[in-house]
């Protein structure tokens, strides 16, 4: 019997970065350390957080901000391709497709929880990601049950909410990635 899994579980985490500071956008990032509490203080002024009085470098070595509240993230990928037109026997008339480029997006979406720590940066990211060229190294490990980990980096695009009348205010907002993304399947 096949291996399945709920789709829950996931834990999202981003770091936001200066586009300026990092050189190597193919490798992945590193995404370690420990989470600041999802009641910590936010600031952000002239390029930088500040979460609980921690001036972030936003060279992608910050500690990790989880996002909380998920209910979708969502990896998407693209592979563009060329075709090629021959009147060769061989091919018997078929056109021939030769990839020749990847893209990948993430769609994230969430319950709003406006006192939490990553629903506050995430905001600010995407707000700030033209005037002060801001991206995000971001993690995504899961579902539940698996250790599969996708890392990367991308920029924050397209924030919307819906806060209809009796309803629950929720998000959604998109990665657009940035290079490769890096996948390490469950073991």
């Amino acid at each position: 019997m096949a291996n399945f899994s709920a789709a829950f579980g996931y834990d999202f985490e981003i770091v936001p970065v200066k586009n300026s500071l990092i050189t190597d956008f193919a490798s992945a990032p590193t995404i370690s350390g420990a989470n600041p509490s999802a009641d910590s203080s936010v600031t952000y002024a002239t390029g930088a957080f500040t979460i609980d009085s921690t001036l972030y470098t936003m060279d992608g070595t910050d500690a990790p901000i989880r996002l909380a509240g998920l209910t979708q993230a969502s990896l998407e990928t693209d592979t563009g391709s060329e075709d090629i037109y021959t009147y060769d026997d061989e091919t018997s008339g078929f056109n021939q497709a030769v990839a020749t480029t990847k893209s990948f997006s993430i769609s994230l979406s969430g319950i709003a929880d406006f006192n939490d720590v990553g629903y506050k940066v995430l905001r600010l990211t995407e707000q700030n990601t033209v005037a002060d060229g801001l991206r995000v190294a971001f993690k995504r490990v899961g579902p539940t049950g698996t250790t599969e980990e996708i890392v990367g980096y991308g920029t924050l695009m397209g924030y919307s909410e819906s806060n209809e009348v009796s309803s629950i205010v929720s998000w959604e907002c998109s990665i657009s990635g940035y290079g490769p993304y890096h996948l390490t399947l469950a073991s």
